[in-house]
């Protein structure tokens, strides 16, 4: 399969003045950017959005997203172009210069490779319930001498092995609890609502083994773990160490 990364820079006062805008969050409150993000990527690109995407925020008011797509950046840039209103266009307002791409190689098996990617682990108790975070699932189960990066790090394997690589080794490099915004995903008599969540942030690093080169690039461009489309599961890749 063809799959680019796509990077895409922001124009972060025009974003917030997006963001804020009516039918948005209208109000000034702590923002999530993985739904602020999620939201303006949809306003710009429709059905053409990457997805996996992680959102990176630097100093001196710079952001951009990276993003894996079956689309290049010429595809891109000519939706939001065409199709955007002024204050989607205006987030990214010279799509030639602030929108590129790059052809993403095919990793032949048995190649090593470093990876990094910033995931939501989260799982149910067995039977159901409110999906939460998985060391608390395990916790709840009654296992005892839990670490969060041991959990974790079987829950990463485990999908890494089902998208054809091996995990040599996996490390928690970050770890916080963040509220999120979301959608009630059922329509209420009054319509859906935005709730507030907790769920974890957790980065994760190591090294990998390609074993099936066609399930990997799969693995790839759907991303790794839940909420992929508010910034989480984009794997990123480099040499290993």
């Amino acid at each position: 399969m063809i799959l680019n990364m796509v990077e895409i820079q922001l124009e972060l006062t025009a974003f917030h003045g997006y963001i804020y805008g009516p039918g948005n969050y209208g109000t000034r409150w702590e923002v999530d950017y993985g739904y602020a993000i999620h939201q303006w990527l949809a306003a710009a690109f429709g059905e053409l959005t990457p997805k996996p995407w992680r959102f990176f925020l630097h100093r001196g008011n710079y952001a951009r997203i990276l993003g894996y797509s079956v689309v290049d950046c010429q595809q891109l840039q000519t939706q939001l172009k065409e199709f955007a209103v002024p204050s989607v266009l205006s987030v990214c307002p010279r799509p030639e210069e602030m929108i590129r791409s790059k052809q993403m190689p095919n990793w032949q098996k048995g190649r090593k490779l470093g990876f990094q990617v910033l995931c939501c682990p989260v799982g149910r108790k067995a039977g159901g319930g409110t999906e939460k975070d998985l060391f608390l699932v395990k916790a709840d189960g009654g296992v005892t001498g839990l670490r969060r990066e041991k959990v974790y790090g079987e829950w990463l394997k485990e999908r890494f092995e089902a998208g054809g690589a091996s995990v040599r080794e996996v490390r928690l490099s970050g770890f916080r609890l963040v509220n999120q915004r979301r959608q009630t995903q059922y329509q209420q008599p009054q319509g859906r609502k935005s709730v507030t969540i907790t769920r974890p942030h957790a980065l994760l690093e190591g090294e990998l083994v390609v074993s099936d080169q066609e399930r990997f690039m799969q693995l790839l461009a759907s991303g790794l773990g839940r909420h992929r489309s508010f910034g989480y599961g984009m794997i990123l890749l480099r040499p290993p160490q």
